[in-house]
This record gives structure tokens, sequence and C-alpha cells, in this order.
């Protein structure tokens, strides 16, 4: 027999395919890590949902605020109770110790720095400090339009305030 004849050519042979199970340590390494990373985006949400509950529950007493701002007969009992939520709101988000002394200009100063905002110091949410301490006969020159303006800076104070860490 000649070793250069083609008849002794074979067919190629090739393996078997590799098998799924058990993987490479490598991917147990992978596998471990994203488990991990999920269990920190998890836990760091969770968190955040948890530090942000005040703010939750000071928006849902500010919605039912707004209900009452509308009836005209209500709103003189609702007004000071605005001023009251969004200073409850900001000791909890601050502490007392910096919060509960604050009134008038420095008050609303503080609102507006806090919540990256102007409302307080140049728009309606001056109304703040003056709707707690004004007599009734002066509700009644308030008009909706300032009353909306007064909410809206509420609102967007409460959303948008930058917590202290």
């Amino acid at each position: 027999m000649d070793p250069t004849s083609l008849q002794n050519l074979h067919d190629i042979a090739t393996p078997a395919p590799a098998a799924w199970l058990p993987p490479a340590p490598g991917w147990y390494a992978l596998g471990l890590s994203l488990l991990l990373l999920i269990a920190w985006f998890l836990l760091k949400g969770y968190t955040a949902w948890q530090r942000n509950w005040y703010r939750r529950q000071a928006l849902m007493e500010l919605a039912q605020l707004e209900k009452g701002l509308n009836d005209s007969a209500r709103y003189q009992q609702l007004l000071p109770q605005l001023s009251e939520l969004i200073k409850r709101t900001a000791i909890v988000a601050y502490g007392r110790e910096p919060v509960a002394s604050l009134n008038g200009a420095e008050w609303l100063t503080f609102l507006d720095k806090t919540g990256s905002t102007d409302l307080f110091t140049t728009g309606d949410g001056q109304l703040l400090v003056d709707c707690s301490y004004q007599p009734d006969t002066w509700f009644t020159a308030l008009s909706q339009k300032q009353l909306s303006g007064l909410y809206k800076a509420v609102h967007h104070w409460i959303n948008r305030h930058q917590q202290k860490t």
C-alpha cells in the first residue's frame, strides 16, 4: 500500500460539542457580581424610597388641602395649615435646629435656597408668611390665581427640595 494514496484518507473527526454545564469559574464570578450589583441597586432604591416617605406623606396632605382651597368658605382656615405643612416638612428634612426659628424673609429665602427656586421671595410664595398672621378680612382680597400660585410654590418645594444628608 502506498501511503500517499487517496484511498487512505478518512473523514475529519469532529469533537463532541462542549457541555454547557458545569460552566467555567469565570461565569460563577460574573454571576455573583451581577447578583451583588442587583442587590446593591435594590437596597439603594429601597433606602431612597424610605428616606422620601415624609415627602410622599406631605404631598398627600397637600392634595387634601388643595381640594379645600377651591372652596371660598374654607380656604381661610386651610391657608395657615399650608404654612404649617411646609414647616413640618422642612423640619423633617433639615432638622429642628436650623428650621424652627426661621420666619419672615429669612424663612422664604431658606425655602428658595433649598428648593432651587425663587417662587417664595419673588412669587406668590410670599403669601406663605402672611397667611398665618393676617386677620380674616385679609383673605377676601386674595385672588384664585394667587392661591393657585401659592399652592404650586409649596408643591414645587415639597417635590424638589434637596434633603440634608
